[in-house]
């Protein structure tokens, strides 16, 4: 009885993590959507001259630290994103 209700517990730790995970996934996609659309409008409004090169080298290293920055986190929260369920499914219900 003792062991069921450890399981039980861990199981919604185990549905908390991942409604994290997934809630820090959707978030990161929503901040590199948004990222790239004012980066749009600075480029179309000419907050940013595309013909002056240190301007847009600078966007340019800024972008890819960004964007990689997010799409590594967002890789390693999808992987977190598939194991919890074969965890879930291990448990003993």
């Amino acid at each position: 009885m003792n062991n069921k209700i450890n399981d039980k517990v861990k199981k919604n730790l185990l549905d908390l993590e991942y409604n994290k995970y997934l809630q820090y996934y959707n978030t990161s996609i929503i901040i590199l959507f948004t990222y790239f659309i004012g980066v749009a409008i600075a480029l179309i409004t000419n907050q940013v001259n595309y013909k002056n090169f240190n301007q847009l080298f600078l966007v340019a290293i800024i972008s890819i630290a960004i964007v990689s920055t997010i799409i590594i986190l967002m890789l390693r929260w999808k992987s977190y994103l598939k194991d919890i369920p074969n965890k879930i499914e291990n448990l003993k219900l």
